[in-house]
């Protein structure tokens, strides 16, 4: 588990290293040909729906405005702001499974996560090659139960979803964020970087809400509660 010194550390070299690329590709190079994730489906999730706060709904407006009508960029919707606790499955179901949910994950969340609010502090945007974020630091109790409810998936018949889903990366992942905006190339066009390079130093400011475990489509502008 990252102290909030390291996350910060982390979200910077992010940052850092996606700017190196970007000095060394100016172009978007190859288009993708496949979805980041499959558009008409949910996915079993945990995470928070927080108010969407004045610097954010400004934030996202402006990705909207960049946006234009670039069929290639996807921008978060703002009804579909979310931070995500812990994801569980990649999109799998349809709405007709909800009521099938296995009564041990939605035990495991009752037990670690279930009414806990979810503090997200200092928010600032985070660069990957063809993608925007927006991320901060979480207090010390949610992060615990993050880690909880994490590890007990992981030592039950739930890990090989998690797996699918997440790779073999270190669970639970470390960052604290939301996808604002994915670009359906190898990397984001000039204007997003600039616009990337003008922000960086922001500080979006804090969010806060329960958490709450949902099959959701993914950009959560569809969500169904669990429980």
């Amino acid at each position: 588990m990252l102290n909030s010194e390291e996350l910060e550390q982390l979200y910077a070299c992010t940052s850092e290293k996606t700017l190196a690329t970007w000095a060394m590709q100016p172009g978007i190079r190859r288009i993708r040909e496949e979805a980041f994730y499959e558009p008409h489906k949910l996915a079993i999730t945990s995470g928070i729906q927080p108010a969407l706060t004045e610097p954010l709904r400004q934030l996202l407006q402006e990705l909207h405005e960049l946006v234009g009508n670039d069929s290639l960029a996807d921008v978060m919707p703002f009804n579909g702001l979310h931070f995500t606790f812990f994801a569980i499955t990649m999109p799998l179901y349809q709405q007709s499974d909800i009521a099938a949910l296995d009564p041990f994950l939605l035990a495991a969340f009752t037990e670690h996560a279930k009414n806990l609010t979810v503090v997200i502090s200092h928010l600032r945007l985070v660069a990957l090659p063809n993608q925007l974020l927006i991320a901060g630091i979480p207090d010390i109790k949610n992060q615990i139960a993050k880690e909880a409810f994490a590890h007990q998936l992981l030592d039950s018949p739930w890990s090989e979803k998690l797996r699918e889903r997440h790779g073999d990366i270190p669970l639970p992942p470390p960052f604290w964020h939301s996808t604002l905006l994915r670009y359906q190339a190898d990397f984001l066009p000039t204007r997003f970087r600039d616009y990337f390079h003008t922000r960086q130093s922001f500080n979006y400011g804090d969010v806060s809400a329960q958490t709450q475990l949902a099959f959701t489509n993914y950009n959560w502008t569809q969500v169904y509660g669990c429980g």
